[in-house]
Order: structure tokens, then sequence, then C-alpha cells
């Protein structure tokens, strides 16, 4: 009777500490790729006695279901008890789930991402919650990880005198992205074939491409990504179940992976917007390469496993190679794992360094 009673008591403290937390889909302006606004979504998580504020640009999800606004994603349950986190859905989620998400569109997602901020700004001063609002965190892992940083460098380059970014969490970044598409043409396979549309829809939209994907794509690619990619029902372990092949010769045509034909070279220049940073790796592109002008100010860690086996570590050396000189950025490298087990490391370390501030 008495263990009976103990756990009903743990039981009841545990929901009473869920209890406290307030979540809720919230709406705000933003705008689109061509600057023509768009109302989002996302989600606003508020603890009874917050901390601070966390802006959590989400990982790559695939299926609707799975959009903060509907459902907090992963990494809310690290830091829902502390923080204020705002969680943007993105353009083609949400509220905007009928439309193609750009994809690893770093600007404009990070731009969507600061006009969540700036949009629940009076909801959360209008709360009393006793923090400073203009001195922030972000915190972002894989796709989260890469519009961490181009949220970072908006907030530093164009509203350095509204907001303060305390410090910036990045950990399994895709910052490469045409690097990404060069090592898995040059391979002759990819790692997660799923991605694949994802990203050509995702670039061809963001930048209005109007790429001929029936040059692109093979016809299992096409109806791969009408049944499954483009419907945003399934979400990415379902998805990884239903490719049948890693080669890219399954899903690109020739030309699609022919940087000297038309279309391949209009998608690769766009991949090359996409990309905060980027190098060349193989001798099919040329040797052009990007380290923007933007030099992070903000304390800034970086988190990378060197075994990632879907954001290639090179992503990761190639931003060391940009920045590697400047002492106010931390870089955490080292044999963590997968992609994915390296993500059930990054969050909790995250938590612990918070916990210290």
């Amino acid at each position: 009777m008495r263990r009976l009673t103990i756990i009903l008591l743990l039981l009841s403290a545990c929901l009473t500490g869920f209890a406290k937390v307030r979540e809720q889909a919230v709406r705000y302006m933003s705008v689109d790729q061509h600057g023509e606004p768009v109302e989002l979504s996302g989600l606003l998580s508020v603890p009874e006695h917050p901390k601070g504020l966390i802006l959590i640009p989400h990982y790559t999800i695939s299926a609707n279901d799975n959009a903060p606004s509907v459902k907090p994603t992963g990494e809310a349950k690290y830091y829902r008890e502390d923080f204020v986190l705002l969680m943007p859905d993105y353009i083609g989620y949400g509220l905007t789930r009928d439309r193609v998400h750009p994809y690893l569109a770093g600007e404009l997602t990070a731009r969507n991402t600061v006009d969540m901020l700036f949009g629940l700004r009076p909801m959360l001063d209008s709360m009393a919650l006793g923090i400073s609002l203009d001195s922030i965190y972000i915190v972002g892992f894989s796709q989260g990880g890469a519009t961490a940083l181009w949220t970072l460098k908006l907030l530093e380059e164009q509203y350095a005198d509204r907001v303060t970014v305390r410090k910036c969490y990045a950990g399994g970044a895709p910052v490469d992205v045409a690097s990404a598409y060069d090592v898995s043409v040059s391979r002759g396979k990819t790692l997660l074939p799923l991605f694949i549309p994802m990203l050509m829809a995702g670039t061809n939209e963001a930048y209005d491409l109007n790429l001929q994907f029936d040059r692109l794509y093979t016809p299992a690619m096409k109806r791969y990504d009408e049944k499954y990619v483009a419907a945003k029902r399934y979400n990415i372990p379902q998805l990884f179940f239903r490719f049948p092949s890693r080669k890219m010769t399954h899903w690109l045509t020739p030309d699609g992976m022919n940087l000297s034909n038309a279309e391949a070279r209009r998608l690769y220049e766009g991949l090359k917007r996409s990309s905060l940073v980027h190098y060349p790796i193989s001798e099919q592109v040329p040797a052009d390469t990007i380290c923007p002008a933007w030099v992070p100010r903000t304390q800034l860690y970086v988190f990378h496993s060197t075994k990632d086996d879907v954001v290639t570590f090179f992503c990761a050396r190639h931003l060391r190679s940009c920045y590697g000189h400047l002492p106010n950025i931390t870089w955490d490298f080292d044999n963590y794992g997968s992609h994915y087990t390296s993500a059930r490391i990054f969050y909790p370390l995250v938590k612990k360094f918070l916990e210290q501030e």
C-alpha cells in the first residue's frame, strides 16, 4: 500500500509539473519567397517560471502532423519546463501545408523564424513573464541547426539594435547544401533518398527556378515523390522503409546528375544560394567557394559528429574553414555516432549548458 501511495504521489507530481507548461498553436505574419505577406503558424510554449526564451527552428520533418503547431517536435521536451519556446512550422507546414516547403532555403526560413519572434512580441509582453525578451537563445539541430545559424546571421545584420542573442547552439547543420548534392552525385549513392525530392522541389520553389523535373527525375522518383513525399502524410521513419534503393541512378536521370546540363546547373546554383558556406568537392564543379562577409559576434557552439551518416561531416569542416579563427565559437567535433544518435547527445548537452548559464 505504501509503495502504491509513493507511485501515485510521484505520478501526480509529474502530471502537475507538465500541467504548468502552457502550449498553444499561434499565428503570425511573415513573407514568402516573393516577399508577399503570408500567415504562418507555430508553437508557443510557456512554463510557469521561465528562465529565458529560446527560438527553436525544428529539424527536418516530412509529415504535416509533425509540425510544431500540431505536435511539438522532440526538442521541446528538453527545455519546455524552464524556457519560453518559440517553434515555427515553416512555410509548407501548419497553416501553409498546401504549399511546397522551401527546404533548406536558409535565408527565407530564417526570416520566417525571426518574424515569429517579432510577431508574438506583444503577446509575450502582455504575459508579464519577468524575463528579458531582448536576450534570447537559439537552439537547432540538423535543418534546425542550419536555420539557427541563418537566423543568427539575420538578427546580427539587421536587428542588432532590437535583439541580443546570448548564445546560439547549432548541431549537425547542413550548411553546405550544394556540396551535399555534389557528394551524392560523385559517390553515386545517397544516404536518404527521401531528401532528394524535398530538396529539389524546395529549391525550385524558393528561387523560382522553373526546373523541368521530367528531365531530372526518373519515373521511380516521380512516383515516390507524388505518392509519399509531396503528400506530407508520412513521417521520416515511414518514408525510410519505402525507398528501394540508395543508388542515385534509381532517382535521378543522367541529366539530373550532369552539371553541364542547364537544368542541373540551375539546380546547383540554387543549392549554392541555400548554402551558408560552400567548398566544391568534385572536379565537375567550378572551384568557387562561399564564405559570407558576415562574421558572427555572438557566442556560438557548433556540434557535429565526425561519423554523421546523414549530414556529412564536411559541412562542419567547411564552416570551420570560414570561422575557425574566431574566439567566440566553440567547436565540438567528435565521434558521437550517427546523425540520430548524435541528436540524442546534443539536446541534453545543450540543456546542461543552459542550466549552467
